[in-house]
């Protein structure tokens, strides 16, 4: 029988190793911590993809109807009255139309299906102008980003014009 010396330390390796263990499982709840503010923060960013890829959608129905777009057919808006546009009275998918008929279907079908299904609370706006090199548009797309904000802890409980809880992406092109 091997006799241990009486000043021998046993049970310090076990010690070691749960409090590395706690350590580590700190680190592991911080990162999962950062992972979900992550997650919760691209809601935001999608929704701001969105808007932009509606906008270019827009963009590119003026290009094919441009004697519409520079004639103004599509200034339209529905930014102050939050409603949807009403629907017109001319299917342009399965009638022919002409470019005034045009430009108000590729409105409402844009705002219907691009902005108020795809954004929460979305509504849009056109405006045309005459530029020196040609006609020059800005589109507006709006949505209420409180969802987005909510997730992440830092929405207000109103939802009024010119609250932070609303955002806008705005773009302007030459045609």
């Amino acid at each position: 029988m091997t006799s241990q010396p009486e000043n021998a330390q046993t049970g310090f390796t076990l010690i070691e190793v749960l409090v590395s263990l706690l350590i580590l499982a700190f680190g592991l709840l911080g990162i999962g911590g950062m992972l979900g503010f992550t997650l919760k923060s691209n809601s935001s960013s999608y929704l701001k993809q969105l808007s932009v890829q509606s906008a270019s959608s827009i963009v590119e129905r003026m290009r094919a109807n441009k004697a519409a777009a520079i004639g103004g057919s599509y200034s339209l808006s529905n930014l102050a009255t939050g409603t949807a546009p009403a629907t017109p009275a001319t299917n342009c998918i399965s009638t022919p139309c002409s470019p005034a008929q045009l430009a108000i279907f590729d409105y409402w079908d844009w705002q219907v299906h691009d902005v108020a299904r795809q954004l929460p609370s979305g509504l849009a706006s056109i405006s045309t102008s005459l530029s020196g090199n040609g006609t020059l548009v800005t589109i507006t797309v709006q949505w209420d980003d409180r969802p987005a904000q909510s997730t992440l802890g830092s929405s207000t409980a109103a939802s009024a014009p010119g609250s932070p809880n609303l955002a806008r992406f705005v773009t302007s092109t030459l045609l």
